[in-house]
C-alpha cells in the first residue's frame, strides 16, 4: 500500500543453493523444476485438469523465482485444451526478488528460458499492491506485492488450485496462519484443490479447519511425505466489499461477443485488454477512433499521487505503474510514446511540503519519483501521441462507424440499436464519456462535462523533458511544443470550441513557471484544438457493472436512516458495464480501469483491491446520495 514500501529479497548465493537472509531457508535446491512438477503440478492433477478447462486459475503463496509460475505455464502450454483457453496464476511475495537475482536463479533452468525471458521483460518494480501482467498466448500473471494476510485479504479471485510455497513453517509461520488458509478457502471454487511440501501438524489442522480434505502423498528426493487435498464443499465467499458493491456476474466463455460503445481511450482500453482475455469487442463510435480528447496532438503521461494512504491514491499510483508497462510494451512494435520523462515543479510552499510529503511516503517506487531542483521528477513519465496510442490499443478489433441510439437487455444479451441497425452481444460497454448520459442506464451516474483546450506550436524548440505545474508544456510527439490546458464546464450536446483568450491564459500560466519557453511563443502561430474531458465529483473514474438502480432504490431505502441491517448483495444489470468520467487522466486511468471490467466480465482475478474496486463502483453515488437523504422513498 502507498507509504509502506516493498524491500527486494535479500539472498545469500555463497553458501550453496540461493538463501534468504531474511528467513534462513533456501529458494530451490538441486532440479527444483522436477520438485515442482511432482510437488505442485501433479499434486494437483495438472496438467491433466487444463483439457477441460475454458480458464484454469491457480493461486499461490510465495513467488520468490517464479519457478512454479514457469513450470504451469509451460505445462499449460503444451497441454491440450479447448481453444481460447485463458490461464491466470496469482501469486503474493512480501519480498520480490532484484531482477539482477531473478536473472541468476533463472540461469539454472535453461529449458524455462523463452518464459523466463518473458517474465523478466516484465516483472514490475517493487510497489506495494497488485501487479497485472497479460502475456501474449493468454497467460496472464497477477502479483501482489507485500504481506500475504494484506494481499488474500484485498484479492478477488476464484481459483482452482493452490500451490502453498512459503518458506518451511519453522522459519516463517506467518505464512501458514489459520486465517490465511481460511481466506484461501474463500477465495477458490467448489472442488479446488491445494498441494504442498510441508506435512507439518499446524499447517494440516489449519488447511482442514479451512475446509479441505488432506491426502498424504509421497515427497519429492529426500522428503517422505507431501501434503495435497481438495475444498470439499462450496462456502459461500465472505463478501469483502460492502454488500452494494458486491455485484459479480455470470463469466462469459472466450470468444464472446462484446460491445463497446465509444472508441477513444476508454474504449480503445477495453478493446485491447478484452482481446487479451480472449473475448471479441467491436467498437461503436460515430466519429471513429479518437475523435474527442484522444485526438489531441500530445497527452501528458505522469502520475496522480496523493499524500493519503486511500483506494484513490492507490488506484492512481497502480494505475500509472500499469500504463507505463503497457507503453513500453506498445513501443517495442511502432513508437506511440516519448519516456522523457516529467518535471513536476513545487509553485508554492504548500505543494512544495506535499511533495516533500511523497518522497517520504514512497508513493512511487524509488527510482520512478526523484527530488528535483524545480521540485519532483518521473524519470519514466513523458508524452504520449494520444491517436496512435488509440490505435494500437484497438489493434485489429472491429470498429463499426455509427450512432448507437439504444441499448436493450434481451434474456442474457444486449441489443445495440444504431442509426443503421441492430445486433445482440453477450455483454456491452458504455465508454462514450459525457455521451453515456444519452443511455437511460446511465441517468443517474452525476457526470459533467469540462471543456479544455491545448495549444501546438509546431515550429518552436521543445524542452528535453515535460513540464507539469497545473498547466503544462511538453514536446509535443510530431515536432514542436505543446501547451495545456484550460477548465471550463460544458453541457452534454455542446460542441467545444477554442478561443484566443484559452491561448492566452495558458500562456500566461507557462510564463510565470517557465519565462524562457513562454518568451520564444507566439500566440499567433499557434494550433489550438478543444474537446471535452468527462469528470465525476470525486475525480476518480466509474469502471464497473451496471447497477439495476430500481433494486438499489429499494433494497438500500434503509440506508436513508441509518438503519443496520443484513443488506443483500447488489444485482447489476447483467452484462452492462461502464467506463466514463476519466477526467483529464484518461490516458493514465484508462488502461488499469478496462482490465477491472475484463476481469470482471471474465471472471479473472482482478487487477486490483476489494477496496480499489469499490472506490470506482458506478453504485458509490446512488448510495451515498442514499445515506445523505437526497434520494425519495422507494415506492
Amino acid at each position: 500500500m502507498t507509504g509502506k514500501g516493498v524491500t527486494h529479497a535479500k539472498i545469500d548465493w555463497n553458501s550453496g543453493p540461493p538463501r534468504s537472509a531474511d528467513f534462513g531457508d533456501i529458494y530451490f535446491s538441486g532440479d527444483g523444476p522436477a520438485e515442482s512438477d511432482h510437488v505442485f503440478l501433479a499434486g494437483n492433477d495438472l496438467p491433466a485438469r487444463f483439457e477441460n478447462a475454458d480458464r484454469f486459475v491457480i493461486g499461490e503463496l510465495g513467488f520468490g523465482t517464479g519457478l512454479n509460475f514457469l513450470i504451469a505455464w509451460n505445462a499449460w502450454r503444451r497441454a491440450p485444451k479447448p481453444q481460447g483457453a485463458r490461464f491466470d496464476f496469482f501469486s503474493v511475495e512480501a519480498f520480490p526478488l532484484h531482477p539482477d537475482d531473478l536473472a541468476k536463479a533463472h540461469e539454472n533452468w535453461p529449458a524455462l528460458e523463452e518464459l523466463a525471458a518473458s517474465l523478466r521483460a516484465h516483472y514490475p518494480p517493487p510497489h506495494p499492491g497488485f501487479h497485472r501482467i497479460a502475456f501474449d498466448d493468454g497467460a496472464s500473471l497477477t502479483l501482489y506485492f507485500g504481506n500475504a494476510d494484506d494481499g488474500l485479504g484485498a484479492a478477488e479471485l476464484c481459483a482452482d488450485a493452490w500451490f502453498l510455497d512459503g518458506f518451511a513453517p519453522e522459519k516463517n509461520p506467518a505464512m501458514w496462519r489459520p486465517d490465511l488458509m481460511a481466506d484461501i478457502a474463500r477465495a477458490s471454487r467448489a472442488g479446488a484443490t491445494f498441494a504442498t511440501f510441508t506435512v507439518a501438524g499446524a499447517v494440516r489442522r489449519s488447511l482442514e479447519a479451512a475446509g479441505f480434505s488432506i491426502e498424504k502423498r509421497l515427497g519429492f528426493g529426500a522428503k517422505r511425505e507431501m501434503l495435497t487435498g481438495r475444498l470439499s464443499d462450496n462456502p459461500t465467499p465472505a463478501g469483502k466489499r460492502l454488500p452494494w458493491f458486491e455485484t459479480r456476474t455470470a463469466p462469459l466463455a472466450p470468444k464472446a461477443r462484446v460491445a463497446v460503445i465509444g472508441a477513444g481511450v476508454a474504449g480503445a482500453s477495453l478493446s485491447h485488454t478484452l482481446r487479451q482475455a480472449g473475448l471479441a469487442p467491436t467498437l461503436f463510435d460515430a466519429q471513429g477512433p479518437a475523435a474527442g480528447a484522444s485526438g489531441n496532438v500530445a497527452g501528458l503521461i505522469m502520475p496522480r499521487l496523493d499524500a493519503d494512504d486511500t483506494p484513490a491514491a492507490r488506484f492512481h499510483a497502480q494505475a500509472y505503474l500499469h500504463t507505463i508497462a503497457l507503453l513500453q510494451q506498445l513501443n517495442r512494435a511502432a513508437p506511440v510514446f516519448n519516456p522523457c520523462g516529467v518535471a513536476f515543479h513545487a509553485v508554492s510552499d504548500a505543494e512544495r511540503a506535499r511533495q516533500e510529503k511523497l518522497l517520504a511516503l514512497k508513493a512511487l517506487p524509488a527510482d520512478w519519483i526523484e527530488q528535483d531542483v524545480d521540485g519532483l521528477f518521473f524519470p519514466q513519465g513523458g508524452v504520449v501521441d494520444p491517436p496512435a496510442f488509440t490505435r494500437a490499443l484497438i489493434g485489429d478489433a472491429s470498429i463499426h462507424k455509427a450512432q448507437v441510439t439504444r441499448l436493450t437487455q434481451t434474456g442474457a444479451q444486449w441489443r445495440i440499436e444504431t442509426d443503421d441497425g441492430a445486433e445482440t452481444y453477450d455483454a456491452a460497454i458504455i465508454a462514450n464519456g459525457l455521451e453515456a448520459l444519452r443511455f437511460a442506464q446511465a441517468r443517474g451516474l452525476p457526470l459533467s462535462g469540462s471543456a479544455g483546450q491545448i495549444d501546438w506550436f509546431a515550429d518552436a524548440p521543445a524542452p528535453a523533458r515535460a513540464h507539469a505545474f497545473g498547466p503544462y508544456a511538453a514536446p509535443a510527439p510530431g515536432g514542436g511544443l505543446v501547451i495545456g490546458a484550460t477548465y471550463a464546464p460544458i453541457a452534454i450536446g455542446r460542441e467545444p470550441a477554442f478561443t484566443a483568450e484559452a491561448t492566452q491564459t495558458t500562456l500566461a500560466a507557462v510564463a510565470r513557471v517557465l519565462p524562457d519557453i513562454a518568451a520564444g511563443l507566439d500566440p499567433q502561430t499557434s494550433r489550438p484544438r478543444a474537446a471535452v474531458r468527462c469528470a465525476t465529483p470525486d475525480r476518480i473514474p466509474v469502471a464497473g457493472p451496471v447497477p439495476d438502480w430500481g433494486f438499489y432504490g429499494g433494497a438500500y431505502d434503509g440506508l436513508r436512516v441509518g438503519r443496520r441491517e443484513d443488506y443483500p448483495p447488489g444485482e447489476t444489470l447483467g452484462g452492462l458495464y461502464i467506463l466514463t468520467g476519466l477526467g483529464s487522466r484518461g490516458l493514465v486511468t484508462a488502461p488499469l480501469a478496462a482490465a477491472m471490467i475484463a476481469a470482471d466480465i471474465t471472471g479473472a482475478p482482478s487487477p486490483v483491491g476489494a477496496d480499489i474496486a469499490q472506490a470506482l463502483h458506478p453504485a458509490r453515488f446512488f448510495v451515498r446520495d442514499l445515506k445523505r437523504g437526497r434520494i425519495e422513498p422507494a415506492g
